[in-house]
């Protein structure tokens, strides 16, 4: 990725409207949390993941 590609990142995610970039915090939290839990070696099963994310779905409700 280019320097170039992104500063043009940079400023899309800067001319989203402030609820749009909150959203987006919101639905990659999960991802953000697994990840995490995978870096330190924590167990993650699948059913936790299904869980969570079904919490998740139900808590951002349609967009």
């Amino acid at each position: 990725m280019t320097t170039h590609d992104v500063q043009a990142l940079v400023a899309r995610w800067r001319a989203l409207p402030e609820n749009e970039k909150v959203y987006r915090r919101r639905a990659a939290m999960v991802d953000h949390v697994i990840h995490s839990m995978a870096m330190e070696g924590e167990p993650v099963s699948d059913r936790w993941i299904e869980q969570a994310r079904q919490r998740q779905r139900a808590a951002l409700g349609s967009h």
